[in-house]
């Protein structure tokens, strides 16, 4: 029995040290220009080895490293509502300032992938419609609560904190001084009858 659990655990250590530095190339060279032999490299295996824990190539290491980030970010949010999803969206935010490779690599990517043939952009699209109607339903039950200020449609203000939020981080990544946690309460906060 301590064979396979040997083995697993293996495998799974692998895979996070492919994950590891397919961020770390992604974040480099963005996607389009990155390649499954440049992670296998890092990594220090063949691009076969690379393959065989990731059988779909750059694509699937792609939707990893993604989903990775995104499980992160979900976690935080879980069984949060109103006010407090608000705030763990602050939260999220603050997190960001140790993380400056995946944070480069979103971005990056982000804006790769607003071309429609790019193989991240239904990952995108629908990525950001799921965040803004869950930060819209927040907002919506801030206003139900009398915490949201008089004539703020949810909607607006959920677009709103979301734009904020994308560019606070192009903003830091290019070395302006801001606090994407503090700034983004702010923003927040200007919609709300108390601030966050």
């Amino acid at each position: 029995m301590a064979g396979p659990r040997g083995e697993y655990r293996k495998t799974a250590e692998r895979r996070t040290q492919i994950l590891d530095a397919a961020l770390e190339v992604f974040s480099k060279n963005g996607y389009s220009a990155s390649s499954v032999n440049e992670i296998a490299r890092v990594v220090g295996i063949t691009q076969t080895g690379v393959l065989h824990h990731f059988a779909g190539g750059k694509m699937a290491l792609l939707r990893a490293v993604l989903e990775r980030r995104d499980a992160a970010a979900q976690g935080m949010l879980e069984g949060k509502h109103g006010r407090d999803f608000l705030k763990a969206m602050v939260e999220i935010s603050r997190t960001q300032r140790g993380q400056r490779g995946v944070v480069q690599l979103y971005t990056i990517l982000a804006a790769e992938a607003t071309d429609p043939d790019h193989p991240a952009h239904e990952y995108f699209t629908q990525r950001f419609a799921v965040i803004a109607d869950a930060v819209t339903v927040a907002y919506e039950q801030v206003r139900a609560d009398g915490g949201l200020r008089e004539g703020v449609d949810p909607r607006r203000a959920a677009i709103s904190s979301l734009a904020s939020i994308e560019g606070l981080q192009l903003l830091w990544l290019d070395g302006l001084d801001v606090d994407i946690a503090e700034d983004s309460a702010r923003t927040i906060s200007g919609f709300l009858t108390d601030p966050l």
